[in-house]
């Protein structure tokens, strides 16, 4: 265990004597995720309200005096031109709106994303659907028929996810994402330096010749990279927790279809069973894939052939999490919590909803495991290899 610790120890020194390695790997993330979480959203808003403030031009064509009513009404300000449509799509207009035979055809530019003509097209449906709701109802009137004859009844959709999913809001999608990312960011930094690093330096040839077990040493560098990334992960949750806070406070809200909200922030609340076991897969998730790091490095020829080879790596770790955004569309089995990585993501997922259940959480921490052990194991076998040890 003593040498264990003299490894594990020499490695950490060797990263934190590089002050602006640090500061990049621990202290930047806590102070971009803010920005990162609650700049976008509170830009976006602020935008999206101005352009709601602002009287946007429509050009008009054939357009009935009550339908010009109804859009100057709208904060909107109607110029007659001959073809809406092409001053549209020449960027003359935000918005182009076209009557004839009892259409109203609206133009706008909406393939480019959020943009303030989308805004005008909504102001401009909002207008025309408000003219058509009142000729209704003054058509009725006349016949002297009610107007909620058309509105027999009402549909009220309630949202019946567990407290604790509600709270977290975007948060709880961001924070299983965002914990991989840094933990693999940070046992990067470890990993390649304690192989190809040492390659390159000649150190590694005297750290082998020592009285040490191979799976010591093995251990050693793993542990350190292990550290490392769990350090970096908390950077990133507390930049990351840091920034949904704001964002839940000071409102970073974009309007959604249907006069709903997304909540961008959000609060994870988490009790101490539930910290404990998001720790110790964060823990495992470390151990496994900070094994796999070491063996990649170690088989790695110089240090940018080691990043070369992690890269495509953490690539790969991630893609399990991009599928979390369609985990409502999948039937999930027992046998998916034993899969490496994805396994992790649903996990972690569950863990922040409050749904996992003690089945999921053993046969993830098993297999990743599993997994972690035998990625060690390829390491052990790695340094044990000559014509590895010695690739330059």
């Amino acid at each position: 265990m003593r040498d264990i610790y003299r490894i594990f120890w020499k490695e950490l020194v060797q990263v934190f004597r590089d002050r602006k390695l640090v500061f990049s790997t621990l202290i930047l993330p806590v102070l971009l995720m803010p920005i990162f979480m609650f700049g976008p959203s509170l830009v976006l808003q602020r935008l999206l309200q101005g352009a709601q403030e602002r009287k946007q031009e429509v050009a008009v064509l054939n357009l009935p005096e009550e339908a010009l009513r109804a859009l100057e009404q709208a904060g909107l300000s109607p110029k007659a031109h001959p073809d809406p449509e092409g001053a549209v799509r020449e960027g003359k207009y935000p918005v182009g709106v076209r009557y004839e035979q009892g259409v109203y055809r609206v133009y706008g530019r909406l393939a480019g994303g959020l943009t303030e003509g989308q805004v005008a097209v909504s102001k401009v449906q909002g207008a025309l659907q408000a003219l058509k709701e009142a000729k209704v109802a003054e058509a009725l009137a006349q016949r002297g028929i009610p107007h909620q004859v058309l509105t027999p009844f009402q549909v009220e959709v309630v949202d019946t996810s567990p407290e604790r999913e509600k709270a977290g809001g975007l948060l709880g999608f961001l924070l299983p994402f965002f914990l991989v990312v840094f933990v693999l960011t940070g046992g990067q930094v470890v990993a390649v330096d304690a192989t190809a690093g040492e390659k390159e330096k000649g150190t590694l040839e005297a750290l082998l010749a020592a009285p040490v077990p191979l799976l010591q040493i093995a251990l050693g560098k793993t542990l350190a990279t292990v550290a490392m990334a769990l350090l970096s992960g908390a950077a990133g949750l507390l930049g990351l927790a840091l920034g949904g806070a704001l964002t839940a406070r000071f409102g970073g809200l974009l309007s959604g279809g249907e006069g709903q909200t997304l909540a961008l922030g959000g609060q994870v609340s988490l009790d101490w069973g539930s910290f404990l076991a998001l720790f110790l897969t964060a823990l495992l998730l470390a151990l496994f894939m900070g094994a796999v790091m070491v063996s990649l490095g170690l088989f790695a020829r110089s240090f940018k052939e080691a990043q070369s080879y992690v890269v495509p790596l953490q690539l790969l770790a991630l893609l399990p999490l991009l599928f979390l955004q369609f985990r409502g569309f999948l039937e999930l089995q027992t046998w998916h919590y034993l899969l490496p990585l994805f396994n992790v993501a649903l996990l972690m997922d569950a863990l922040l909803k409050g749904s996992a259940t003690p089945l999921q959480a053993g046969l993830t921490w098993l297999s990743t495991l599993v997994y972690g052990g035998i990625a060690l194991r390829l390491a052990v076998l790695a340094f044990a290899r000559e014509d590895v040890v010695y690739r330059n």
